[in-house]
């Protein structure tokens, strides 16, 4: 008797001891653009766009997509032109699993490299025709407008482009009788904050022509790394930074490549990796824009926490600027749960398995400026706005790490932007209110506002109210401020979070 209850008990351990979760599989993509924007009196500038949509975030709309695009110039002389926006748009079947018509509207905020930019809104609808070549890739072709609306850039565009399309999948833990899945596969991603210094200038590096000697100092970026993809170890790489030290205030880059990586222990491995893109800005000479990065590094792995030094060549093919680079990384490995056979809302139970909580929200700030002055003497705008993008991770009940960037969109400063890292803090209110505080730091520039070399931090008290397990609402109230510059406006952010938590490797 006492071996059956043993027995029984040993059963009812293992059942509990299986965490039991809902996951949703929403089919997405990465999505590239090439087009060529006519200009007024000066070279057309070569614009590349790329971003990633998620489809079935709207449960009956399942044709309909929402995502996060960018857009960067690589040619003509408007080196540093970035743009940061939301897309939305509806894809629909032409010929059934092969060609299919796609529409949709990307609305941004950003500019750069004087360009007669405006406020700093720029209006991108889309019409394309999209051909798969297999699977996971497609083949786009179509027409677009380029416009920004409070200024002088205005073209109807031919496009061509391609996607990559793979799937997500959001994670809910769930208390239920039922028998779920245990089949698990996953996807290696590493997401880092990241410090890049170009140093030892072989030109350049500023468009006012004076030439800086190897004495000169470098330039440090602040921003973030995201690598992704691992298979044979090959993995996909993207680097966003932004300059706060080295007078380049508005100085950015935005580079994605590949790379390869050899373990040597399980603790240590070395890669290589190749990289291109946009980068520019604050007076520094890169040509069109057009930007490329070679390095070699090592990796330090501690359980799923790294630490990554690069050293590389940093090269602008049309512009007044070589440089090498040393890139600093501290980041985390997580592996993400996918399976694409499941179907699109399973069960999944297992004991290899938790669930990590990441969100995205996309929110509007308004600045409120004092009386003073920017760069170029004028008073700052009482008010201008910014579209931001936030990148959360929940470290425990209390308190989690942010990753966001700002844009410019409304106001007399078009070309500015921010990057930011920090934390937040929760505090409950009820079940479905809390209250938060958060602290970040960043590097921001571009515009004629005044930030010194470009550092700045920002506190902020704020409310968020859930409303279903995948959405919340988010207001936060608080200040900038440049460590140098005279930049210290109040800021208030009302915006829209999207759960993206994620099920990894136990």
């Amino acid at each position: 008797m006492k071996k059956i209850l043993g027995i029984l008990l040993f059963c009812s351990f293992l059942s509990f001891s299986q965490e039991k979760f809902q996951v949703e599989k929403l089919p997405s993509r990465i999505r590239l653009s090439a087009e060529i924007v006519g200009m007024q009196g000066e070279p057309n500038i070569g614009f590349v766009g790329h971003g990633y949509e998620m489809f079935g975030l709207i449960s009956n709309a399942p044709k309909w997509y929402f995502g996060v695009n960018s857009y960067s110039a690589l040619t003509g002389i408007r080196s540093g032109l970035f743009v940061f926006g939301i897309t939305a748009g509806i894809q629909k079947t032409i010929v059934k699993d092969w060609l299919f018509y796609d529409a949709g509207l990307f609305l941004g905020g950003g500019g750069g490299s004087g360009a007669p930019d405006g406020g700093g809104l720029m209006v991108r609808p889309h019409l394309d025709l999209e051909a798969f070549v297999t699977k996971k890739i497609s083949l786009r072709a179509g027409l677009s407008l380029v416009d920004f609306p409070s200024g002088a850039i205005n073209s109807f565009n031919f496009n061509v482009g391609a996607t990559i399309n793979t799937d997500a999948y959001i994670a809910n833990s769930i208390n239920t009788t039922k028998t779920g899945s245990a089949t698990a596969f996953f996807n290696t991603v590493e997401i880092s904050g990241l410090s890049m210094n170009l140093l030892n200038y072989k030109k350049g590096p500023l468009k006012s022509d004076v030439i800086v000697d190897k004495s000169a100092p470098s330039i440090s970026l602040l921003g973030a790394m995201i690598k992704t993809g691992y298979h044979n170890n090959f993995y996909g790489i993207l680097k966003l930074g932004g300059a706060f030290i080295g007078e380049v205030d508005g100085f950015m880059m935005l580079l994605s490549g590949v790379g390869y990586e050899i373990p040597l222990t399980p603790w240590f491995s070395f890669d290589v990796k190749g990289l291109v893109g946009g980068a520019g800005g604050g007076n520094v000479q890169f040509g069109g824009g057009f930007a490329t990065q070679i390095e070699v590094g090592t990796g330090f792995h501690f359980s799923d926490y790294l630490l990554n030094v690069s050293y590389g060549n940093t090269y602008a093919p049309n512009g007044n600027f070589e440089s090498n680079h040393l890139d600093i990384s501290i980041g985390k490995r997580f592996k993400l749960y996918k399976n694409p056979k499941i179907n699109s809302i399973e069960l999944i139970e297992s004991s290899n398995l938790k669930k990590e909580n990441f969100s995205f929200t996309t929110y509007n700030r308004a600045y409120f400026s004092a009386n003073k002055k920017d760069k170029n003497g004028r008073d700052y705008d009482k008010v201008f706005n910014s579209v931001g993008f936030e990148l959360e991770k929940r470290l425990n009940n209390t308190f989690s790490l942010v990753g966001a960037t700002v844009w410019a969109y409304q106001g007399s400063y078009g070309a500015y932007a921010e990057g930011w890292l920090g934390l937040q803090y929760y505090y409950p209110i009820t079940s479905s209110w809390s209250a938060t505080a958060k602290g970040l730091l960043g590097a921001g520039g571009g515009g004629g506002i005044d930030l010194g070399s470009g550092m700045l931090y920002q506190y902020t008290l704020g409310l968020e109210k859930q409303i279903n397990n995948r959405w919340s609402f988010i207001l936060n109230a608080g200040q900038v401020r440049a460590v140098d510059g005279n930049f210290t406006p109040v800021l208030v952010d009302a915006g829209i979070k999207l759960n993206i938590s994620q099920l990894v490797k136990n």
